[in-house]
């Protein structure tokens, strides 16, 4: 039975119309048999609650600092609200769902990153993580049960305890162990856009290079596409990025081999 990956953004687990044309789609993968895991991150929830609580929010290259305060507000969004809000919405349109996270029935273990290399400085983003385990026994048997697990990015190290970790990362350690057939990114735009603002199909190294040059690949999108790129290396069948209505309509950029 092949399984596919879902990550959701966090706006996109606040999006109720996004949402509904997802669970379409799980409902049509699961009527023909396929097995569906969603993972989710909580950015537009951390960054509304980090403000009320006059938190800074602080992004280097697309990718967030975790110090102890933000390590406590991914607790209550990642791994509270976003994720029983996401369990909920499924719930109420007949989709039998488990929320968990990365630190649940050791699902991952990790150690704290070390500082990176970003346009020549050296950056420690903090309470942050890189997976080094993944035990897929919790996901398996959720999936036996007939449950779509829904698993928010946090992970966990014996040295620092739960670390927040980039969920596009964590969504391919994740389709990696379960080796699916695919892994779908669900992000704002409707594809990756070129130099024009139009949607670019087919997506191969050279053309993300390219775009990297010219500009049109920037901000958020240049860490998500290196991570995306990363999975189709490492053995992930398939990748494609798209939004809720360019998936339903069967769209998005699919990433392809330079051979291909």
């Amino acid at each position: 039975m092949s399984t596919i990956l879902v990550k959701l953004s966090g706006n996109i687990v606040a999006d109720t119309n996004a949402l509904g044309k997802l669970a379409e789609y799980i409902h049509a993968l699961r009527t023909d048999g396929t097995q569906v895991v969603l993972v989710h991150g909580g950015g537009k929830q951390i960054n509304e609650l980090s403000r009320r609580l006059d938190l800074a929010v602080h992004q280097v290259a697309g990718r967030r600092v975790t110090n102890e305060d933000a390590r406590e507000v991914l607790l209550y969004t990642v791994g509270g609200r976003a994720n029983r809000e996401l369990v909920a919405f499924l719930r109420n349109n007949d989709i039998s769902s488990v929320g968990i996270t990365g630190i649940d029935g050791e699902l991952t273990t990790a150690f704290r990153r070390p500082p990176l290399d970003i346009d020549g400085e050296p950056v420690d983003f903090g309470l942050v993580g890189e997976m080094d385990l993944v035990d897929r026994t919790l996901i398996e048997h959720l999936l036996k049960g007939g449950y779509v697990p829904v698993i928010g990015c946090l992970t966990w190290s014996p040295e620092d305890g739960i670390l927040n970790i980039n969920a596009d990362t964590f969504s391919i350690r994740i389709a990696l162990a379960l080796q699916v057939s695919e892994l779908i990114m669900l992000m704002d735009p409707p594809a990756v856009l070129d130099g024009n603002g139009r949607p670019v199909p087919e997506l191969r190294r050279s053309d993300w290079q390219r775009g990297l040059r010219e500009g049109w690949i920037t901000d958020g999108m240049k860490p998500k596409l290196l991570t995306a790129f990363e999975a189709l290396d490492k053995g992930v069948a398939s990748v494609l990025l798209a939004n809720a209505d360019t998936l339903a309509a069967g769209g998005g950029t699919r990433l392809m081999a330079e051979n291909n």
